[in-house]
């Protein structure tokens, strides 16, 4: 079954990550946008503390919805 994430790209040290969301996993692709435009300042919050505490030089670049199949593996959550 596919599942929905939240996840955000974020660039740390002229690097690429992308950090999860681990709050909600969702069965479609609306649901998983629906949670983000309704929960985006919750979202954003738990996104810049995490940063804080172990990303400190780091750019938010995108916050998005994606199949958690099609994200590369090697990156952390939140």
């Amino acid at each position: 079954m596919t599942m929905y994430i939240i996840y955000a790209t974020v660039l740390v040290s002229n690097m690429v990550s992308v950090v999860e969301y681990k709050a909600e996993r969702f069965i479609t692709y609306k649901d998983c946008v629906q949670y983000l435009n309704e929960q985006h300042t919750h979202v954003n919050t738990t996104l810049q503390d995490h940063l804080r505490r172990n990303e400190t030089n780091s750019t938010v670049l995108f916050i998005g919805c994606s199949e958690r199949g099609k994200l590369p593996n090697n990156d952390t959550s939140t």
